[in-house]
């Protein structure tokens, strides 16, 4: 409301004087001075409304504060220029009118009494205010001095029974009205040139800061912490710029807006240094998002001019508007200097003026600045605004739910926080929706739609910005994968894989238009950004073909590597980071009924299962696949799905007979294929089920079998099987608690790896598994510290690699070796990582050593 009276105001009476008394208003004064001087008072008129209203009638002050429509009735225009630029005219009409436009914008349940009550507080403090302009006193004076002349006593009878009636309209207008009658009343030259008594001095900080939009600031604890910390004075804080950067609806103008309040209001209460003398607003926000849709929003802030304007107006510095152009920025670097100031310039993005960003890049000391912007740029400190943390969101969810009268089910918040991805502005439209008698599941769906309000008020002007380029096609390629990937499989499913510095620029530039999430080397979109951009997808038919095929294509070329022997997988680190994808991938198989695609992911899908512990489904896909490959007679398929996952998750769920039959079948499968590099794996993988059983010496003749074979195998692949076969060896010696010969088969592994230079993978990955059978050969010989640290060693590289469910066991052997060292609370810490690990891989005996060890823990302790 307050930024059409203004301009209204000073337009309307400029323009009423000039007719009136036959001379323009700059021949009085300055216009643009008498304009600012009416900006501020208004905006102090609504503040005071508020505050004394507030505590009468709260929730009607929030309508009318926030209420964009009212001041665009042309009811009210008129009704407000009569008012001020007619004083000795009779109220009534004015009055009326107002009241009458107020109820119009009200909802219908806000009954006469209290649209009264308002129209007098409002009149009331804007009366306050607007008499006290110095110009305006001037005027009005000059106004009574041309009637008095024409009417003499009759306008001073006049006057003072519209003074009466004005009185019992509305006890809030009294004063003003009152202030006009005397003069009109008494005309003589020295009351009118009297000078007014002196002002009290105005109250720091001085701020032209709106007011919040919201009942209650939630979250943001640690992003609040930092701003404060950036804000502290120099030297203890070097940054005199500082960006909040992200999407549309995250919060940035609410966390500055918060910021700056709790600056003004613990004013007081600071150290000297850490206070801000004066706390200047300005906003080139252009839009805003309501229930009802996208509405537009004048733009007030929008050149270097406009922040000079609010600079001049705060500090009450005139003399900066009435300076020529080129000596403007001079005139307001020294008013910055002369106080510590707190400039804060919201939607910098809206803002297409250099001037301006070359101001702020040499802001003068004390000064900082907080800047909101869409579009990252590169002049200050960035602090970049994403989702709010799941607790935060469901606690603004319950906050918005009881404001709007919207109960939700635990589930439906659940549901309600994954589609927003925790934006604040999406969780309040999406609650409006509900309070307006729209569905819960019809708000969802919207949330999952491309183009739904909340999705292009975030997205659309940023998109457009980008068609076109490498960025739109890196936007679109991120938009198939459901999760976060890293530069490199982007860049190859965007088609930039030959172009690395056409990836990193699009990607950057994405990231400056705040449309994608940064994590080290991975990418991700939020939910909203998703939706949109997968709705963008079939806005380019051809593009996103041509980008689908390519990401099935890498997905694919990822699954393969881990086809054919456990020794030649690849990369389980790139599995367990990537892995996620292939998981969309078979989905869109399902839905696509593309056989032949979910068929070149079946390892890779098996592997990654695996890795994660959950061996169920990698064996309901091993058993599908080896139904269509028995089906085709793909006998290197059965047999590498029978050694594995079969065979091998089998045996470590317990089932012995059944891992048993499996494993057999393959040995008997590779013997008649003349496969001796198979033979191998599957005779290995006979032999570690036989150990586990307790048949050393059957497990001992298998393995040896196995050495038997190696001439056989293809020299390529010959130090693999070798390796294999004497790490089997070294466990078959360490269950019969031969430590010596234990040792020295895996010393004889530990040579062979040096054997593989060129395979640098592969050694990375076994590593932690001969960190570990050492450790327990050294455990084992009494050498406590050096076990307990080549188990911290094995833990290490496991976790890098993917060690699987071995790492519940490792855990659990640290744990109770940092006991017996006398480390209560590392082995607690062990005990509980261990117990956590055995829950997720379903490992009842590490399971049961976990629980046992934090029991007797929790009694020493």
């Amino acid at each position: 409301m307050t930024e059409f009276v203004t301009g209204m105001l000073a337009n309307a009476l400029g323009e009423l004087m000039a007719d009136r008394f036959g001379e323009t208003l700059k021949e009085r004064s300055d216009r643009r001075a008498l304009q600012r001087a009416i900006e501020a008072a208004v905006i102090r008129a609504e503040q005071q409304f508020a505050l004394e209203h507030d505590a009468h009638d709260p929730a009607l002050v929030q309508v009318l504060i926030h209420q964009t429509r009212f001041a665009d009735l042309p009811s009210v225009r008129a009704a407000l220029r009569d008012l001020l630029a007619q004083p000795f005219h009779d109220p009534q009409g004015a009055v009326a009118v107002l009241r009458r436009s107020f109820t119009d914008v009200l909802p219908e349940r806000i009954d006469r009494t209290r649209v009264d009550a308002a129209v007098s507080a409002f009149l009331s403090a804007l009366g306050r205010e607007v008499l006290y302009i110095p110009q305006l006193r001037e005027l009005y004076a000059l106004s009574f001095q041309k009637i008095s002349a024409e009417s003499g006593r009759a306008t001073a009878e006049h006057t003072a029974a519209a003074a009466r009636q004005m009185a019992a309209l509305t006890d809030g207008f009294r004063e003003i009205q009152e202030s006009l009658r005397l003069i009109a009343a008494v005309p003589e030259p020295r009351l009118l040139a009297a000078p007014r008594p002196a002002a009290p001095e105005r109250p720091r900080p001085w701020h032209n800061l709106p007011q919040r939009t919201y009942t209650q600031f939630i979250g943001r604890q640690a992003e609040s912490e930092q701003l404060t910390r950036l804000l502290l004075p120099h030297p203890r804080s070097r940054h005199f710029v500082i960006t909040i950067d992200g999407i549309g609806g995250v919060g940035k103008s609410a966390l500055s807006l918060e910021l700056a309040h709790g600056y003004r209001e613990r004013y007081q209460t600071l150290p000297d240094d850490e206070r801000f003398a004066a706390i200047i607003w300005v906003s080139a926000k252009r839009t805003l998002l309501t229930a009802s849709g996208i509405q537009q929003r004048r733009q007030t802030f929008n050149t270097l001019d406009d922040l000079f304007r609010e600079v001049a107006m705060v500090l009450e510095q005139p003399a900066i508007l009435q300076a020529v152009s080129d000596e403007r920025r001079s005139l307001v670097e020294r008013a910055l200097a002369a106080q510590r100031t707190l400039l804060i310039v919201d939607n910098l993005e809206t803002v297409d003026d250099e001037e301006l960003l070359s101001f702020l890049r040499e802001l003068p000391d004390p000064t900082k600045a907080i800047i909101t912007t869409r579009h990252r740029i590169d002049i200050a400190y960035a602090l970049r605004l994403t989702g709010m943390p799941r607790a935060d969101a469901l606690r603004l969810m319950a906050v918005e739910g009881e404001a709007k009268d919207v109960s939700l089910t635990p589930a439906e918040m659940d549901d309600l926080e994954r589609r927003t991805g925790g934006v604040p502005l999406a969780i309040q439209w999406s609650i409006g929706l509900m309070s307006l008698g729209h569905s819960v599941d019809s708000v969802l769906r919207r949330l999952g739609q491309g183009q739904s309000d909340i999705a292009r008020f975030c997205f659309a002007e940023s998109v457009t910005r980008i068609r076109g380029r490498d960025a739109h096609r890196l936007l679109l390629a991120l938009a198939l994968f459901e999760r976060s990937v890293s530069r490199k499989m982007l860049g190859e499913v965007a088609g930039l894989a030959g172009d690395p510095v056409g990836r990193d620029d699009g990607l950057a530039e994405l990231l400056r238009l705040s449309l994608v999430n940064q994590k080290g080397e991975r990418f991700s979109l939020l939910p909203l950004t998703h939706a949109y951009a997968r709705d963008e997808l079939t806005r380019h038919p051809e593009l996103g073909r041509d980008l689908e095929e390519r990401w099935i294509a890498c997905l694919s070329t990822l699954a393969a590597a881990y086809q054919g022997q456990r020794w030649q997988y690849r990369d389980r680190r790139q599995l367990i980071e990537e892995g996620e994808h292939l998981l969309t991938l078979a989905d869109w198989c399902k839905r696509n009924d593309d056989h032949v695609v979910r068929q070149d992911l079946t390892f890779g899908l098996i592997r990654y299962h695996e890795l994660l512990g959950q061996w169920y489904e990698a064996l309901h896909i091993a058993h599908s696949a080896l139904e269509r490959a028995r089906l085709i007679d793909d006998i290197t398929t059965v047999i590498e799905l029978l050694i594995f996952p079969v065979a091998w998750v089998l045996r470590r769920q317990r089932r012995f007979e059944e891992s048993e039959h499996a494993i057999t079948e393959a040995i008997d499968l590779a013997a008649r294929s003349l496969n001796y590099a198979q033979q191998s794996e599957a005779l290995i993988e006979y032999s570690r089920l036989l150990r586990v059983t307790g048949l050393f010496e059957r497990a001992l003749a298998v393995c040896h079998q196995a050495q038997g074979l190696i001439s056989g195998v293809d020299e390529a692949n010959r130090v693999y099987v070798q390796a294999s076969i004497q790490y089997e060896l070294g466990r078959i010696a360490r269950d019969l608690e031969d430590w010596g010969q234990a040792q020295q088969h895996f010393l004889a592994v530990r040579t062979l790896f040096a054997q593989m230079d060129d395979d640098p993978v592969f050694r990375a990955e076994f590593a932690w598994g001969l960190f570990r059978q050492l450790a327990i050969v050294a455990e084992r010989q009494g050498e406590v510290e050096t076990a307990a640290q080549m188990y911290r060693q094995c833990l290490e590289a496991g976790r890098i690699t993917g060690m699987g469910a071995y790492e519940a066991d490792v855990l659990v052997r640290i744990a109770r070796l940092e006991l017996q060292l006398g480390r209560m609370e590392s082995a607690q810490k062990y005990a509980r990582e261990a117990l956590t690990s055995g829950q997720r891989f379903h490992l009842p005996r590490e399971q049961s050593e976990a629980e046992a060890l934090l029991a007797l823990l929790g009694d020493m302790l």
